[in-house]
């Protein structure tokens, strides 16, 4: 059985779905690898715009598998480079490709490695029955994959200490409050609902959203100033591009325009 499923769900949109639903989707270094094989499928083909991360069975994932390697081993630690050349850095750094805009779609539990993959996605979307535990002061380890940048910047630092250091968790409609996810749906609907995210993505000119999540990731990074120059500069580059001609000519002859990607 594959740990993980592929699946080209929609035009320009993939679902990439953990599929260890015995183990709550508990990730492994197979698992691993097969997660960065597939996120390496999806940023290779040029037709997929967005990828909707899930898991299959009872919840999106309940972290790393405790009892799956010897975490105190270079050779099965999952960040060690001697286990998997930093495996799990690598697929992570996948997500921030400005051609692609990753949705995770939560529900039931979402754990560990797999809360990290969610807080690394662009965003997150969770049914009215998902469960975020941020469990790794409880389990002995520190957050990874930029957690501590990134989830600040969602929720506040407070709110970031406060389920960082006392290993909380959080229902739907807090995670919701704090700014964690974007959207609520149904229990059940979530994948649904996150296609439909999926699918508002692929509708825009794909050069402008990538220079969105260009621009977003940049000012991780940068200054005030730095950015405001860094946005007049891609925005003068855009207007340049034939989705932007595109774009006034739709507006024109009041129609949808028809992008392409040049």
């Amino acid at each position: 059985m594959s740990l993980v499923q592929y699946e080209a769900a929609a035009p320009g949109v993939a679902i990439v779905r953990l599929n260890r639903p015995d183990k709550l989707n508990a990730f492994s270094l197979p698992l691993e690898r097969e997660l960065l094989a597939a996120l390496e499928r999806a940023c290779a083909d040029e037709e997929v715009r967005a990828v909707v991360l899930a898991g299959s069975g009872r919840g999106f994932s309940g972290g790393w598998d405790l009892g799956e390697s010897d975490l105190t081993s270079a050779e099965t630690q999952p960040l060690s480079t001697r286990a998997g050349q930093h495996t799990w850095l690598r697929l992570i750094r996948l997500l921030r490709r400005p051609d692609k805009v990753f949705i995770a779609a939560v529900h039931g539990w979402a754990a560990g490695q797999g809360l990290e993959l969610c807080i690394a996605s662009d965003m997150i979307l969770a049914a009215e029955d998902a469960r975020f535990y941020f469990a790794e002061v409880r389990v002995g380890f520190n957050m990874t994959s930029g957690v501590a940048k990134v989830l600040p910047l969602l929720i506040g630092l407070g709110n970031a200490k406060r389920l960082a250091l006392t290993g909380a968790k959080i229902e739907a409609a807090e995670a919701l409050r704090m700014g964690l996810v974007v959207e609520v749906a149904p229990a059940g609907g979530h994948e649904a609902r996150a296609l439909e995210l999926a699918a508002e993505v692929t509708q825009g000119a794909p050069l402008a959203v990538a220079a969105q999540k260009r621009l977003f990731d940049a000012a991780l990074e940068m200054s005030l100033a730095a950015i405001q120059d860094f946005e007049v500069m891609s925005s003068l580059r855009l207007t340049e591009t034939e989705d932007h001609q595109e774009a006034k000519r739709a507006f024109a002859e009041k129609r949808p325009p028809k992008f392409t990607g040049s």
